[in-house]
């Protein structure tokens, strides 16, 4: 169904990004559509972050002031197949545009726009899905605006890539993306819920897998937001194991990393729990080990600090528990100097979330850590996993992720619903 209207705050985005320039041409195309339509279409993170517009093949450019977007044209042979679109009339209206285009007029246009300009933003093509031409076609009319100009204008007009400046927007959420990640954070929560009570030894990974996608889609979400990990046993010490086609067995953990999507928003959320009923008593004692590291990082995440150093801290915490545990030997100042628990927790602690599961945004600045401020979401995900088989612990890997708000004094756990403490867990199972 199309929609009728969006709100007002796309528009505002857009006019926030260019007080940053006045003078200057930003240019964002759209994503465009898969061969043979085999994978879903989702509109790029910026593109929609900018417009809310959700067919392929769109450009936005932003000049003078204002919006011009450029859309397919209606056909209606090809909406037979692929749905009504919105054509330049409508777009108008709904996406609050200054003004609407033929996709076909694009460099026509755009010419006027680069003319007026006094540097250009865009981004360079990496994705083999565009059309590499485009940015031929962009750098030809940067250099035929430079000779309108002039003898006295030496060199082509600046060309700059525009994500830093959206990246700095989008690190901090605005109300709209706090409700959407609220929305996807709680209905994933209850998804993973639905596992605890439901999913038993006899059963596939896949199964499991099928069971989080009924149960999230149902709760509200458009689409899983990543490529999801469902590992029992062993798989678990992989970290992106995405094969998620074996039997799941009495005795093995399974460990479950996947989140569902709202607006375009998506939770990021892994919990681990036995295929029994109950915890072994090795299992217990590293998942307790990461349960603990987890809810010590969620008190020290607030505005002020930076993600340095709850990493750091994150693995003093890890390396007390594996010396603890007899795993590690020697001084925790001597283990933390030399990374020995990298062994056991190769990754770093999480990461921003939001429009994408590993959101834009900067963790060092002018070399410096960057802070963390009130409306950013990361992920504070530790975790333990044991590959070496003369290992006590061997096969046991265990990530517990929550997906944390920073708030003004603190940070808000928005996938708070899922139970963590191990008797809740096992009640659960029971």
């Amino acid at each position: 169904m199309l929609k009728t209207e969006v709100q007002s705050f796309y528009q505002e985005r857009r006019l926030q990004l260019m007080v940053t320039a006045p003078d200057a041409c930003f240019i964002f195309f759209g994503e465009v559509e898969s061969a043979n339509h085999r994978h879903p279409f989702r509109q790029g993170s910026d593109f929609h972050y900018l417009t809310g517009f959700d067919e392929p093949g769109a450009v936005l450019v932003l000049a003078n002031g204002k919006s011009h977007l450029f859309v397919s044209e209606r056909d209606e042979s090809k909406e037979i197949w692929t749905g009504e679109r919105y054509g330049p009339e409508r777009s108008k209206i709904v996406f609050r545009v200054d003004e609407a285009f033929l996709e076909s007029e694009f460099e026509t246009k755009l010419e006027g726009f680069i003319k007026d300009s006094k540097q250009v933003y865009f981004t360079l093509s990496t994705d083999q899905a565009r059309d590499p031409s485009r940015d031929r076609t962009i750098l030809t009319l940067i250099q035929q605006a430079t000779r309108h100009r002039g003898r006295g204008n030496f060199g082509n007009l600046p060309i700059y890539d525009p994500l830093p400046l959206l990246a700095q927007m989008r690190m901090v959420k605005d109300a709209h993306e706090i409700e959407c990640m609220r929305k996807a954070c709680s209905a994933t929560a209850r998804a993973h819920l639905h596992l605890l009570k439901t999913v038993r030894a006899g059963m596939t990974e896949f199964d499991a897998a099928n069971e989080f996608q009924y149960s999230v889609l149902k709760s509200g979400c458009i689409r899983l937001g990543y490529l999801p990990i469902f590992a029992s046993g062993l798989n678990a010490t992989t970290l992106h194991y995405t094969r998620n086609n074996e039997i799941l067995k009495a005795g093995d953990l399974l460990l479950v990393d996947a989140a569902g999507e709202v607006d375009g928003y998506t939770a990021d959320l892994t919990q681990t729990f036995p295929i029994s009923s109950e915890f072994s008593p090795a299992q217990r004692q590293i998942y307790e080990a990461v349960l603990s590291v987890n809810r010590e990082i969620t008190k020290l995440a607030r505005p002020g600090t930076n993600y340095r150093a709850l990493h750091t801290r994150s693995v003093e915490l890890i390396t007390e528990h594996l010396l603890s545990l007899g795993v590690l030997t020697g001084t925790l100042k001597e283990n933390v100097n030399q990374q020995t628990c990298r062994s056991f927790y190769p990754h770093g602690l999480g990461h921003y979330l939001g429009l994408d599961v590993h959101d834009v945004g900067t963790y060092h600045e002018m070399g410096r850590d960057f802070e963390l401020k009130p409306g950013m979401v990361m992920t504070n995900e530790p975790g333990l996993y044991f590959r070496d088989p003369k290992s006590p612990y061997y096969g046991i890997g265990v990530r517990i992720e929550d997906d944390l708000l920073i708030t003004q004094s603190d940070a808000e756990v928005l996938t708070h619903e899922l139970p963590r403490d191990v008797e809740a867990i096992e009640a659960l199972r029971c």
